[in-house]
């Protein structure tokens, strides 16, 4: 079909720069438009942009390369003449991300520091922090309902995906099986999932998509549970017995009133109790599905 545009001419050009703000050039031009634009042959958008030669949208302005065309504006019937019209062209610093089909972007990825609290079951020895010793009193006892904060970081990440993402919903409850960005193994757990069903109209093309949000949660003490080996019972070979104290004042020998310290293999702890660490969490790669997020100053391919 012929342009609706049967004549255009450019008005002057501006540029914006301001600080802390970002830099924004706009073009203007008067249209007059084609005897048949009023009834069979409509102004749109496409016309405009290849008419006045603008390209596609990220497409660098004619001076000022570094930014890209980022929005058309038309209004009809300027002077009151329906013959008329004008096209604005707006260009700013744009993404390489928000040139790409839905379902193509890279994921945004947010990182929330917070504190929660754990168990207090370890103390710094000293100066430093290599001497981690079991934090028990004197008689090697721990202390019952003491808990510590710790570092945590809520990482979310948000993808659109094509059909739906059943791969990222069975991540739900699972760990990392081996370190993962900055994060050791089974530091992160993946804590929830949600999608959204989705339709926008793209680059004269309607899509459809699950915008889908991962949160995945870094824990500083992992996610293995971290328990005393303390208890009642030991073993002794391969009999399990009742821990004795000594009654001195009745000259006996009786059940432990608490629990006592193990070493680990069941046996009385000579000292201090050994802490045991329990995975309750399935594991996996979260970098076969997840990959890695856009490093400083690159845009990379691979990733979600």
């Amino acid at each position: 079909m012929p342009s609706a545009i049967a004549s255009h001419h450019e008005l002057a050009r501006t540029f914006e720069a301001e600080l802390s703000a970002p830099e924004r050039a706009v073009r203007r031009w008067n249209l007059v438009l084609a005897d048949n634009a009023l009834s069979t042959n409509p102004l749109d958008e496409q016309d405009v942009i290849s008419t006045l030669g603008l390209g596609t949208y990220g497409a660098a302005h004619p001076t000022w390369d570094h930014l890209g065309l980022r929005k058309v504006t038309i209004v009809e019937r300027t002077g009151d003449s329906p013959y008329h019209a004008e096209a604005t062209a707006e260009y700013t610093y744009t993404p390489p991300n928000d040139l790409l089909a839905p379902t193509s972007r890279r994921a945004d990825w947010k990182f929330e520091s917070q504190s929660g609290q754990i168990a207090a079951l370890r103390y710094y020895h000293g100066n430093g922090n290599n001497d981690v010793r079991p934090l028990t009193n004197s008689a090697y006892d721990f202390f019952e309902g003491l808990t510590t904060e710790e570092g945590l970081v809520k990482i979310t990440i948000t993808k659109n995906f094509w059909p739906f993402p059943n791969a990222y919903f069975a991540m739900q409850n699972f760990i990392n099986s081996a370190d993962y960005m900055t994060c050791a193994q089974h530091t992160l757990k993946c804590t929830g999932v949600t999608a959204d069903y989705t339709q926008v109209f793209f680059n004269n093309t309607t899509y459809q998509y699950w915008e889908t949000q991962i949160q995945l949660m870094y824990r500083q003490s992992g996610w293995v549970l971290q328990i005393p080996d303390v208890g009642w019972n030991f073993l002794s070979g391969t009999e399990k017995r009742r821990a004795m104290v000594f009654d001195f004042r009745n000259n006996e020998w009786v059940a432990s009133a608490n629990p006592v310290g193990l070493d680990g293999s069941g046996q009385q702890a000579d000292g201090q109790p050994e802490i045991l660490q329990r995975r309750v969490n399935p594991e996996m790669d979260f970098a076969t599905l997840l990959l890695v997020p856009p490093t400083t100053g690159t845009w990379p391919t691979g990733g979600l």
